[in-house]
This record gives structure tokens, sequence and C-alpha cells, in this order.
């Protein structure tokens, strides 16, 4: 079976693109953010087309428009119809809190937690007036803002209150559905532990003892209906390459990868599964499917485009044997 040594050989000996090559310093080898190397593809990386595609799409106030709803018309003006589609690029291209691009737009979604920023977006109404939307919204912005920021201060009350959430839920060893379901209709927490914001806000952190932690990515991992707004099936269904739902059940794995007992899942089934798809990636002639174009609004899967051609099949390829050491090098 392949090993990473030899995932890491390949990457190197094929990337040439500023965006894959910044993952591949930053990501696969791990280097200082202070080293030479890191400092060069950083910089280089901020040149590329895809870099730029998102700066010129951010507002000056900091966001791109809407925040999770997105609007129709801005879409046709821009790449990105919305911030949350925007941000979920960014983590793709592996900024972070420091870049001017995140920072900047940090600003504004802890103005919209605070309230000193009015909320884009139009608020839902549902079957509660709107009620449950707009208690909501705090929890799916500090979500957003947990990805890149996870010890800002700002998004603690509210990952505290789905811990707390989950503890009740867990009590008895297994998760009791109206237990969480109460809290949730009465505003105390905003979504369920089946949405994707949940996992957002509770990773990056040690907000969870491990036994609460494994109970709850026990319940998301064996969920059948998968992760709300990523996929509508498990991860214990696995999906090969060549498959066109392979990106949404890989999104999964990026949704979940920045847990701490995430390698413990991993590690019997999945892991092996994805060395045995990299080994045919690099040793195999596989046809891919050429994954949607532009950026989904209301879906939380990205498509793994790092280098500037993807039309080009090894490019494609060469992408998504980078797309899964992403996850490799965690476990």
């Amino acid at each position: 079976m392949i090993t990473i040594q030899q995932i890491k050989d390949y990457l190197s000996e094929h990337i040439s693109d500023p965006v894959p090559k910044y993952i591949l310093v930053k990501e696969i080898y791990k280097k200082d953010p202070s080293c030479s190397d890191y400092i060069n593809a950083y910089n280089d990386m901020k040149q590329s087309k895809w870099y730029r595609e998102l700066a010129d799409d951010q507002w000056e106030n900091g966001s791109w428009g809407k925040f999770h709803g997105g609007d129709v018309e801005a879409q046709k003006r821009q790449k990105f119809g919305c911030t949350e589609t925007a941000l979920r690029r960014a983590r793709e291209l592996s900024l972070t809190k420091y870049d001017p691009i995140i920072a900047k737009c940090i600003k504004i979604m802890e103005r919209y937690i605070t309230r000193e920023e009015p909320y884009p977006d139009y608020v839902e109404r549902h079957q509660d007036g709107g009620k449950g939307f707009y208690f909501g919204i705090p929890f799916g912005v500090a979500a957003n803002i947990n990805i890149f920021d996870p010890d800002n201060p700002v998004i603690k009350p509210f990952r505290d209150v789905v811990v707390e959430t989950l503890k009740k839920a867990f009590a008895n060893g297994y998760y009791n559905e109206e237990v969480y379901e109460q809290e949730v209709r009465n505003y105390r927490v905003a979504t369920s532990p089946g949405s994707v914001f949940n996992a957002m806000l509770l990773q990056n952190s040690n907000c969870m003892e491990d036994t609460l932690q494994r109970q709850y990515l026990n319940y998301v991992w064996n969920r059948k209906d998968g992760i709300w707004y990523v996929s509508k099936f498990p991860i214990t269904e696995k999906r090969s390459v060549e498959d066109k739902s392979f990106h949404a059940w890989f999104a999964i794995l990026e949704c979940l990868c920045n847990f701490s007992l995430f390698p413990e899942f991993i590690k019997d089934d999945v892991l092996p599964h994805l060395f045995n798809e990299v080994n045919r990636l690099i040793n195999e002639d596989i046809s891919l499917p050429t994954p949607p174009s532009g950026y989904s609004v209301c879906s939380h899967h990205v498509y793994g485009r790092y280098a500037e051609s993807y039309r080009d099949k090894n490019n494609r390829k060469t992408d998504i044997v980078l797309r899964i050491a992403r996850i490799l090098v965690k476990c």
C-alpha cells in the first residue's frame, strides 16, 4: 500500500501552481510560518487567480453581501453569492485569520453576533414567525468564525450552550432526541446535532471531554441522513473517486477532521479506503467526473479546485490527491 511519504513525493513532483503549492508547504509539510518556504508560498498564493477572485469580490465592509441565504441578483454580478460561500472557499484555500481577507471578515461577523451590525439577510419566518431564525443567527455566524479563529471570545457563549445541551441529550449514554429538541423549541440552542453548524462550532477546541465528543461523533458518523447541508448519506457509505457523489461524501470528512478524536473514527475503515483511492489515482488511469463549476450558496461542500487550469485531467487528479492528503496528515 502507498505511504504518506510516497504521496508527498508525488505531490512535490506534480504541483506547480501557487495555491496547491501553498497548501503543500503549509499543511502537508507543515512548514513554520516564519520560514522562507512558507512566506514565499503564501505570497505567491496571494497573486493567484483563486485568491484574487475572493479579494475582488469582497465588499468594503468585509462581507460578500448576504451572509447565509444568498442573493440571486448579487450572484449574477459576483462569483460568491454570500459570505458563507466565500468563507468555504477561503477555508479550501487554507487561509488563516491573519490573512487580510479573513481578518476583515471576522470583524464584521463579530458585529453580527453582538447585533452592532444589522444582519444582512431577510429573516426566514418558518412556523414561528422568524423567532427561531433570528435567535439562531449568532450560532451560525459563530460557527463560521470558529473555523478560522477558535479562540475568539465572542463565540465561546454559543459553543458552551451547544456543549451543555449535548451533555443533557447524552446523559444516559445515548442520544435522546426529545431532550435536545426541547431545548431547540425553548430557544436555548439553535439547531440539532446533525447540523453542519454544530460541527463547525465545536471543532478546533477542547470544549468537550472525550466521552461526550465520542458520543457526539458516533452519532454524527452513523447518522443515516448524513450532515445537514453537507450530504444526505452517512460517512459509512464510502464513495470512490469516480463516483459523482464522492465530493459530497468527502466533504463530511472535511467537516469533522478538526475534532481531536477524528483519527479514532477514521482509522479502521475510511482511512484504508482513502489510501487505496490515492494509490489508484497515482498508479491507475482513472476517469474522473468533472465537478460542478462555481460556488454553491446552500451546499456546504466544495470541489477541491486548486490548480488554475482544471480542464487538464492530470491537474484534476493531482488536486484530488492533495485534497485527500490534507485529511491523511491529520491521522
